[in-house]
C-alpha cells in the first residue's frame, strides 16, 4: 500500500472512531474540508504541515498516520496513555512477544504477572534467572 493511500486509510479510520466528519475534521485541523476528502480517498498527499496540524487536532502522534499495522494493533490494545510508555525498549519487546499469544494462555499470563506483583511487594527486588544473590539464597531458607 503506498505511504498516500496508508495515510488517507488511517486518518478515514481514526475520524470514524472519534464520530467526526470531514468538515469537523478540516475545522479542526483548520484546512478545507474538501482536502480532508481527498486525503481520505488518496487523491492527495498531504504535506507534512498539514499532517502535523491533523495530528494535533486529534491530539495523536504523528507517526499514527504511517505506523505499519502490526505496529497499530499493539498501539490500540493500550490505554491512553500507553503509547508513551511503549516507548521503553522492554515493554516494547514484551508487548511483540505477546502479539501472537493464544487466547487460552492469556489467563495464566495474567496469573503469571499477577504472582511477580505480589512476590515484589513482598520481597523486593527479583534476582534474575541467571543470579543468585546471597541475600535471596538466605530469605529463601
Amino acid at each position: 500500500m503506498a505511504i498516500q493511500e496508508k495515510i488517507g486509510k488511517r486518518l478515514r479510520e481514526i475520524r470514524f472512531s472519534k464520530g467526526l466528519t470531514q468538515k469537523t475534521m478540516a475545522q479542526m485541523a483548520g484546512v478545507d474540508y474538501t482536502y480532508i476528502g481527498k486525503i481520505e480517498r488518496a487523491e492527495q498527499l498531504p504535506s507534512l504541515g498539514v499532517l502535523i496540524k491533523i495530528s494535533e487536532a486529534l491530539s495523536l502522534p504523528l507517526d499514527r498516520f504511517i505506523m505499519d499495522e502490526s505496529t497499530l494493533r499493539l498501539i490500540n490494545l493500550l490505554p491512553g496513555e500507553g503509547y508513551r510508555v511503549v516507548r521503553k525498549k522492554e515493554i516494547w519487546d514484551l508487548l511483540k512477544a505477546l502479539e501472537n499469544i493464544h487466547e487460552e494462555d492469556i489467563p495464566l499470563l495474567i496469573e503469571i504477572v499477577s504472582v511477580l506483583k505480589k512476590h515484589r511487594e513482598k520481597r523486593g527486588r527479583l534476582p534474575m534467572v541467571a543470579e543468585l544473590p546471597e541475600a535471596y539464597r538466605k530469605r529463601k531458607k
